[in-house]
């Protein structure tokens, strides 16, 4: 690590669950505090990451004594890493530790007494940490004056005032290479807020339960943001992921946004995701052709729910029928990746619910025809909102309020009639269909061609792989029919001039697809061919033309097709010269 001396390192660390490294490129928190930070004069750094490399950053730079203070980013996921951080950093090094993040207004006496930090911000953190740097490194105030901060004074929690949140988001600094504790993760892409806020009070959710009030940046703002970036970062893989709950809200902002990134995107492409919400799309759907027309590959949508009674309580201002409009708008207007979630043990859960949810999921994502990819979650219960503050009003019982049963793998939650372990088998079987029906479709072509061949394009780099490239991947029968159409190097039949004079090709070995049945040499995908056909398919090598397969067999031309045209809808045979 290069010689440095931190007034603040600011962490946010997970352990690496299911063997899965946390990136966060999306989580701006730390980093937007660092910049505001060394804005004001002081040096701060932060690192995002795995709990063990987090640790030996850590540790290098406190045991030299190149660190003053450490603030932890807290949320759902790791109040258990975080006090053992706290823990370890003031029986060790006994600097201040501050904790903030979205878990923070949930933290009471008892993480005071098992982590020993010494002051949690709550809400908006900036002008909080900036206060609280004073008062520790200049000595500058009084705890009991800091808005937006709680801490323990004479064994008894106080929990100071609220901080008014910051109106005008244009002032605050943007977060440079500077503001990383390893410079390099600065280029990985452009994690980007354009606002703050939510206007939704969506039950399970804790952001709209506490910061309702929308504030946004400037589109000039924003859009220089994303020039500096691209100027500074040459990679041919740039993702910008925009941060804000939802980027739909306001139809006209959006357009001009748009616009901006319309016209970057004629001088370098990029490939950026958003989250919108589905009744504001819905009432404006041109929104939807902005977002296409600015090169969007990705959004994601609230779904949550596929009946109208539960989407109801979780106060989502949708139906399943704007859903379904929505998944629409997005597919046609040729946003390439949709995505949305289906909540299990959430409000009024029950057999007959999961039974409609399923079937909505399968229905929306037929129509989708390979664009929307749906995660089926269990319901969190995030701390202040109303269903964990009375889950017993959306009929659920919350049995691990502090999530150490789960590492998003296992319900948190049940009913008076379904058992967590009945539910998290409704999860794997919930799963297990949506897999078998993205292959399914793939295999009798409800994908279209061109769809599924422009996923290739993006498959080099991580944000560009789509759940639906991944299914496809998994049956090498159909990735290699289409990795063939995609390198140029074989034609469908629709697309050769004349079929006679076209050379059909296998794109698997034929010994994997003998049959043992009677009177059948090969089985693909289901499809049996008789002992008959057998010296047709040996000859789908590509050294023969159709024209030559006829005469070499002395079977007629239709005979031939027939046998042929089986094998392409099988995706087992391309045409080549």
């Amino acid at each position: 690590m290069q010689e440095m001396y931190l007034d603040i390192l600011l962490l946010n660390l997970h352990r690496r669950y299911l063997d899965y490294e946390p990136r966060f490129g999306g989580f701006l928190g730390i980093f937007l505090l660092s910049a505001f930070l060394r804005k004001e004069g002081y040096e701060a750094k932060g690192f995002s990451g795995t709990l063990t490399r987090g640790l030996k950053h850590l540790d290098e730079l406190c045991k030299e004594e190149k660190v003053s203070i450490v603030g932890l980013y807290c949320d759902y996921e790791n109040v258990t890493e975080n006090i053992m951080i706290c823990r370890h950093i003031k029986e060790k090094y006994h600097i201040p530790v501050i904790v903030g993040g979205p878990q923070s207004t949930a933290l009471k006496e008892e993480f005071f007494k098992e982590s020993g930090v010494d002051v949690i911000i709550r809400y908006e953190g900036e002008l909080t940490l900036l206060e609280l740097m004073n008062f520790y490194l200049e000595d500058i105030g009084n705890l009991s004056e800091i808005l937006g901060i709680a801490y323990i004074d004479n064994e008894c929690l106080q929990i100071n005032a609220d901080r008014p949140l910051i109106t005008n988001l244009d002032k605050l600094p943007r977060i440079n290479e500077d503001c990383y504790l390893e410079p390099e993760s600065f280029y990985r892409g452009l994690s980007i807020m354009t606002g703050r806020g939510c206007p939704f009070s969506c039950a399970f959710c804790h952001e709209g339960t506490h910061t309702r009030t929308v504030r946004f940046r400037s589109v000039e703002s924003v859009l220089s943001e994303i020039d500096d970036y691209l100027e500074k970062n040459d990679s041919d893989k740039i993702y910008i992921l925009f941060t804000d709950d939802t980027l739909t809200l306001q139809p006209k902002r959006l357009h001009a946004l748009c616009l901006g990134l319309a016209e970057r995107q004629k001088k370098r492409k990029f490939r950026w995701f958003c989250e919108g919400h589905v009744h504001t799309i819905y009432q404006r759907p041109e929104m939807v052709k902005d977002l296409a027309m600015a090169g969007c590959t990705r959004i994601q949508l609230g779904i949550e729910a596929g009946t109208e009674k539960v989407l109801s309580a979780y106060n989502k201002h949708c139906t399943p029928k704007e859903i379904f409009t929505v998944v629409q708008l997005c597919r046609d207007a040729g946003i390439p990746q949709i995505y949305g979630n289906i909540i299990l043990a959430g409000a009024y859960f029950s057999k007959k619910i999961y039974e409609e949810d399923r079937i909505f999921a399968e229905k929306l994502i037929r129509e989708s025809q390979g664009t929307l990819e749906i995660g089926v979650v269990s319901f969190w219960p995030l701390p202040e909102t109303p269903m964990t503050l009375h889950p017993e009003k959306y009929g659920i019982k919350i049995q691990d309020k502090e999530f150490v049963t789960s590492i998003g793998d296992f319900p948190q939650a049940q009913t008076n009639k379904l058992s967590r372990l009945e539910i998290a088998k409704m999860q794997f079987d919930f799963e297990k269909m949506i897999d078998d029906l993205m292959i399914d479709m793939l295999d009798k072509w409800e994908v279209p061609t061109e769809r599924v061949l422009s996923w290739f394009a993006g498959a080099n780099f991580r944000e560009g792989r789509g759940l639906w490239y991944m299914h496809l991947a998994k049956v090498e029968r159909l990735y290699t029919y289409y990795e063939m159409l995609y390198l140029g190097e074989g034609k469908q039949s629709s697309q050769v001039d004349n079929i006679e004079d076209a050379h059909p090709l296998r794109t698997q070995p034929l010994y994997r697809y003998t049959s043992l049945d009677e009177g059948y040499a090969f089985e693909i995908a289901g499809v049996k061919f008789r002992n008959e056909d057998m010296e047709i398919m040996t000859l789908t090598t590509g050294k023969l033309s159709v024209k030559e397969i006829v005469l070499y067999t002395g079977e007629t031309f239709e005979k031939v097709m027939e046998i042929l045209n089986r094998l392409e809808r099988c995706h087992f045979i391309v045409y080549t010269i």
